[in-house]
Formats: C-alpha cells, sequence, structure tokens
C-alpha cells in the first residue's frame, strides 16, 4: 500500500502549519472530506464556536471531490479559528485522508494541546469535540466518541452493523469499546504520532485501536456524545457489507502488507 501523501497536491498549507502557536491552547481538527454537502455548516459551526475550544485549526482534506474545494468558499480566518486545506488528486479514502491531515498537524512548528478526528457530513457537533477534548485536558491521551451514551438517533439497522463492528474489534485489538467505529476521537501529541494510518479505507477505524493498543501505557477513555444520522451520512457511511470488507483489508495487510 502506497504513502497516501504522495499522491497530494496541496494548496494552503505550508505557511499555516509553519508558524508555531505560543501558548499550546489550539485544538487541531482533522477532517477528511468528499462532496460534502453540510460542509460549509459544519466549518461555520466550529468557526461560530472556535473560542470554546480555545481556538481551532481545521486540518481539511479533500479526498478527491468531484467538484473540489475552492479555499475562497470556506469561512474566513479570525483569530480563533483558521482552515488548512490540502487536496487528494484523486479519491483515496477516508483513512488516507485522515492519514494526510495527521501529518500536517503534526508537522514541525505545529504544537496543539489536542487533536480531534471529526467528519465533515454534520454528524459530529462541536459539544462532542468539546467532550473528548476534555477527557485530553483531564490527563487522556486517547479519548473515544461514545454515541450510545449520548442523545445519538441511532437507527436500529446501524446498530446491529455496530454491534458486529464492536465484536469484531475487541477480537483484533483487545480494547473493550463500547461504541467500536465512532469516527470523533481525540489524541495528544504523544498518542497521534504513534497512530500511522495505513489503511486507507474504512478499515481505518480499527487499524487505529489496534496502534492504541499496542502502545502499552496509553490512557485510553469514552466519553458519551451525541451523533446526528441524516440520509445524506447514511448513505455514505459504513454499511452492511462494510464489516466484510474491513476484514478483507485488514486480512491483506496482515498477509501481504507491513502492519507496523
Amino acid at each position: 500500500m502506497g504513502d497516501p501523501i504522495s499522491a497530494i497536491a496541496t494548496t494552503k498549507a505550508s505557511d499555516a502549519v509553519s508558524r508555531r502557536d505560543a501558548s499550546m491552547t489550539r485544538v487541531a481538527i482533522l477532517m477528511p472530506a468528499r462532496d460534502e454537502s453540510a460542509l460549509a455548516a459544519t466549518l461555520a459551526q466550529i468557526r461560530d464556536r472556535a473560542r470554546e475550544l480555545g481556538g481551532v485549526t481545521v486540518f481539511l482534506v479533500d479526498d478527491g471531490s468531484e467538484r473540489p474545494i475552492d479555499a475562497r468558499d470556506l469561512p474566513a480566518t479570525i483569530a480563533d479559528f483558521r482552515v488548512v486545506l490540502a487536496r487528494h488528486v484523486v479519491n483515496l479514502g477516508q483513512g488516507a485522508a485522515l492519514e494526510t491531515a495527521r501529518e500536517l498537524a503534526l508537522a514541525p512548528g505545529a504544537q496543539f494541546r489536542a487533536y480531534v478526528t471529526m467528519d465533515a457530513d454534520g454528524q459530529h457537533g462541536v459539544d462532542g469535540a468539546l467532550a473528548v477534548c476534555g477527557a485530553i485536558d483531564d490527563g487522556a491521551n486517547v479519548a473515544f466518541g461514545n454515541r450510545f451514551l449520548g442523545a445519538s438517533n441511532v437507527p436500529r439497522g446501524r446498530r446491529a452493523v455496530l454491534a458486529l463492528a464492536r465484536w469484531f474489534d475487541r477480537l483484533v485489538t483487545g480494547l473493550r469499546l463500547a461504541d467500536a467505529h465512532n469516527g470523533l476521537r481525540a489524541f495528544d501529541r504523544q498518542a497521534l504520532e504513534l497512530v500511522r494510518i495505513r489503511q486507507n479505507r474504512m478499515a481505518h477505524a480499527t487499524e487505529i485501536k489496534m496502534h492504541v493498543a499496542r502502545a502499552h501505557g496509553l490512557r485510553v477513555v469514552e466519553v458519551p456524545v451525541s451523533v446526528r444520522y441524516t440520509r445524506e451520512s447514511l448513505a455514505k457511511g459504513q454499511k452492511n457489507a462494510g464489516a466484510a470488507l474491513i476484514l478483507r483489508d485488514l486480512m491483506m495487510q496482515y498477509l501481504f502488507g507491513d502492519s507496523t
């Protein structure tokens, strides 16, 4: 499997990641996006509440959208909010987009107190980001969101898929999490540096937990968050066949690829 960063055409990342934040209070949000109709609203919500998070830099990765994200359409930079935009020339998958965002956020000179992975489709809100960041502030190295403890409108069919994913993840990783594939997570820098994502597509969620489980000594917690399902998010999210594809991807990695 190739290195996702090699397929990048960066747009306005260079100057933003070169400036060191003076106080380490800012939060980095790692956000993959592909043809997301709710992107503008999602970014506007973050911008409006950026001060509550201590300031935010969004590392937004356009994963080969049919209509490329135009930097001119993004919310304007203010003291507490800015967007670093990068683009995959072709669609590589959510895992690859998160890896690109991770590498940008960890670039020399970039310092953040917490690193949050967050969807661009409106499923995840600022309240959830505040919750997982709060766990990092309280001393956790990794905070996984738990949608079942929040006010989430999880459809019955999706609950069945997530139950299967939870069983599989416990078997593979040894981590006993109640919510296996919640994309709302937070890391401190130490933990994020250990999570190099090699699974380009949906198997990355299991791979992240495998890295966390292998890094002995990390404090891992689950935090109640609310996930809002819409027609768009259900259409683009993991379906019943997704569990089989995740298993296939992981088996291919261990049989033919480097699992480190």
